[in-house]
């Protein structure tokens, strides 16, 4: 009998996910050689901006089988991207996995985008294996890893690895008996029926150790832990058995939609077009994708160049070929009576699918901070680019395109520089045609400052014979970056909504020029005067214009994104990588002393003085330094520019 398991792979940046996909796949004798990034030559990184960089910026599939003494798999493993920038295309793969590999890095404590996965990872309920790598480089230099490791779990891992004599890794799955008596209680001790059992039979042959293992990473209370090298290949094959022996998350019932499939990842492809990695839920045959197709389209349009033509097309994700006919596993497109049949299992590539890529697609994000603007060298081609855009966005829901309602430029919003850069990239590569673009924009706005300001408001005109009237208000701030109006007085619609109107316009531009928030206007009373109301409306206007601009100076500040970043150096670049943080007004956290001479700093600076720094990073550093930023822009995650 074969068993399936959809295994995805994550980590933090250069912690070796990508080279252990590799190993995995080798290993396994899906490939007969090794590939590197250095080399640019991994099944993984194929995409031209993700062999120049060294980095993965999208998520990749692989089918691969895999033979253990406790039964024959066919695994579908999931590498993912390590880039804070690209996370959304985690997240959104999430429901789908049935288990997880997560990559550390010895010689370090466990670093911040996989404190990250981590969380997204225990909110979804998927069973956790973690992996310890590099210890052919750091040796035995892992216990800060394990350390901060508990600090993040809340409860101790299972270490299931250790050295002999002989200085060789053993494994507990293989060598159970050498491990200490600790160990198996500590596979036990997160359910307490079984560890009663295990006293009530302990001459029994059932080896509830074992059990505890199997079953403890599914409840999510028992966190076991792996090392070795992925470079080398040691601990890879274990790492393996490991996974299979674990008991899998069932992808069920697990998401509030009435389509039993889940979208992985969205794709373009030459000669195909966009098509959606879905992964069935139940069994499916054509007539019902295309009875929940007919049902989403109501609300959600197609992608960019959908067909409505002809028959659902079924692409291998991890060739991107189009086939009839696909046997992996106990996913299968069998051809009968002239439909297909989808059986749930491993993932699958479905093109002619509408709007099927949006189903699970989470569109709550929040907007980002980073912006450039884009102009076509001849206007005749904005279409063309417009089209490229809507590309890259059904790819990567983390862009987003608008246009200015003044210029008609094109904007495009990104998750942070990279994110941007590698966006243009990908859009102009493969065409002729001429693209200018902005220097990155980042988002600012002014925030009103703690207080509370009660205010007559009154304009006359017309040599005093006309007046607005006389409004009193309270102006104070808000805790977050919200625009409110309260009225603690009854009036007439149209007052109200002229208030309303000219509050909101008064704070489009503030003392800085940018826009203003965290304010309430509360309306404490009004005294209508007689006569024309539209003109009463109009003064009026301009009497909340003048007065709540006039508070403004003095006591709102200007704010932007915060970032915070790691980086991970030398010891001998220390030195010249704080000063250029000091030079970018960043202040640091703090900084630990790792093993071969490297030091992990953490510092907090606004984004807008840290652009270009990862570039400034591999300089000062010949090529070594790696960096690491997470921004925010939010009420509660903000820099101050200027007071």
């Amino acid at each position: 009998m074969k068993y399936y398991r959809t295994v995805g792979i994550f980590a933090h940046i250069d912690s070796g996910k990508t080279t252990l996909t590799e190993r995995i796949l080798y290993e396994s004798g899906k490939i007969s050689a090794v590939g590197s990034i250095e080399d640019g030559n991994t099944e993984s990184d194929s995409l031209q901006e993700e062999i120049e960089r060294g980095i993965s910026i999208r998520t990749t599939f692989h089918s691969l089988p895999w033979q253990t003494d406790f039964g024959t798999f066919q695994i579908q493993l999931v590498d993912t991207p390590g880039h804070i920038d690209f996370r959304n295309q985690v997240t959104d793969l999430l429901p789908a996995m049935e288990t997880a590999v997560v990559v550390l890095e010895a010689g370090t404590v466990v670093q911040s985008q996989a404190r990250l996965v981590i969380e997204e990872l225990r909110k979804a309920s998927v069973p956790i294996v973690f992996f310890i790598n590099k210890l052919d480089r750091f040796g035995d230099e892992y216990l800060d890893t394990l350390v901060s490791l508990e600090e993040i779990l809340g409860v101790a891992p299972v270490c299931l690895f250790q050295k002999t004599e002989s200085g060789a890794l053993e494994y507990y799955l293989n060598h159970s008996h050498s491990f200490a008596k600790k160990v198996d209680e500590e596979l036990l001790s997160w359910n307490d029926e079984l560890l009663i059992s295990s006293w009530n039979q302990s001459s029994s042959s059932a080896n509830f150790a074992r059990i505890g293992l199997k079953d403890g990473p599914k409840s999510g209370k028992l966190f076991p832990v792996y090392g070795g090298s992925a470079k080398t290949g040691e601990g890879v094959r274990e790492l393996l058995d490991l996974l299979l022996w674990t008991n899998p998350k069932v992808p069920t019932d697990i998401i509030p939609w009435a389509y039993p499939l889940l979208v992985l990842s969205r794709r373009m492809a030459e000669g195909i077009g966009p098509y959606a990695v879905v992964y069935p839920l139940k069994d499916l045959n054509e007539l019902d994708l295309l009875s929940m197709t007919e049902t989403f389209l109501q609300s959600v349009p197609l992608p960019p160049n959908a067909s409505n033509d002809g028959l659902f097309q079924f692409i291998d994700p991890e060739t991107e070929e189009t086939t009839q006919e696909i046997h992996k596993g106990k996913l299968v497109l069998l051809k009968q009576n002239e439909r297909f049949l989808l059986y749930p299992g491993e993932p699958v590539a479905l093109r002619n699918v509408q709007g099927i890529g949006n189903w699970n697609q989470k569109d709550q994000r929040s907007p980002s901070p980073f912006s450039i603007v884009i102009e076509p060298e001849e206007s005749s081609d904005k279409e063309f680019w417009l089209c490229r855009l809507e590309e890259l966005v059904w790819e990567d829901p983390g862009y987003q395109t608008a246009i200015k309602e003044d210029t008609g430029q094109i904007v495009l919003f990104g998750r942070g520089e990279l994110h941007l850069e590698i966006g243009i990239k990908r859009i102009s590569g493969k065409t002729e045609k001429k693209l200018t673009f902005s220097s990155i924009n980042i988002a600012k706005l002014e925030l009103f400052k703690k207080m509370s300001h009660k205010v007559a408001l009154e304009h006359r005109a017309f040599e005093d014979q006309k007046s607005s009237g006389t409004l009193i208000a309270v102006l104070e701030d808000t805790a977050d970056f919200s625009k409110q109006i309260a009225f603690e007085v009854s009036l007439p619609e149209e007052v109200k909504n002229s208030i309303e109107m000219s509050f909101k316009e008064a704070c489009l531009h503030g003392f800085y020029g940018e826009e203003v928030c965290g304010l309430r206007l509360r309306i404490l009373s009004y005294e209508m005067p007689k006569g024309d109301l539209q003109t009463t409306l109009t003064l009026l206007k301009v009497a909340i214009l003048a007065g709540v601009k006039e508070c403004f100076p003095s006591n709102t500040y200007l704010v932007g994104p915060l970032t915070e970043i790691e980086v991970m150096v030398d010891s001998d670049h220390l030195g010249v990588v704080l000063s250029d943080l000091s030079r970018r007004d960043a202040k640091v956290v703090s900084i630990i002393e790792a093993v071969a001479g490297k030091s992990h700093l953490k510092a907090n600076a606004p984004a807008q003085n840290l652009l270009g720094f990862s570039g400034a990073l591999r300089n000062m550093t010949k090529g070594i330094g790696i960096s690491w930023e997470r921004t925010a822009f939010t009420s509660e995650f903000y820099a101050v520019l200027k007071e």
